[in-house]
């Protein structure tokens, strides 16, 4: 994964709560990019940006915080699975809300019958398709 374009192409990486930040600290750590994180609520200090999306049985969101993304323009999102892409659609939209740019999508496991994919306007690699 730390080989990937999306990944040289990007400034820094956003990894999604909790498993994305596993892959997303080991790519962080062997190509030396900052590592930012997309958190649950309740989980991060500061001042936040916050964005819904939904899941089968309700809604959720996600948070950032608000400084995290001013220093860099372009971003890599890590992930450990696409199934819907509910998840990765609601961090892309705090990424494009600050006017930053996304490189791309990198997740370990995508489910190809729940059509995540169709629903990302970015490059996408996974590294298993199920």
């Amino acid at each position: 994964m730390s080989s990937s374009q999306i990944i040289k192409n990007a400034e820094a990486i956003v990894s999604i709560d909790a498993r994305g930040f596993i892959f997303g600290s080991a790519i962080s750590l062997q190509t030396s990019k900052p590592m930012i994180v997309a958190r649950k609520p309740g989980k991060l200090p500061g001042e936040l940006i916050e964005e819904r999306y939904k899941l089968e049985y309700g809604e959720n969101s996600l948070f950032i915080q608000k400084k995290a993304l001013n220093k860099f323009h372009s971003y890599a999102i890590v992930d450990d699975l696409l199934a819907t892409g509910g998840t990765i659609d609601c961090v892309s939209k705090i990424i494009s809300s600050k006017n930053k740019k996304i490189e791309g999508i990198l997740v370990v496991i995508e489910l190809n019958n729940l059509r995540g994919r169709a629903k990302l306007n970015f490059p996408i690699e996974s590294m298993i398709s199920l």
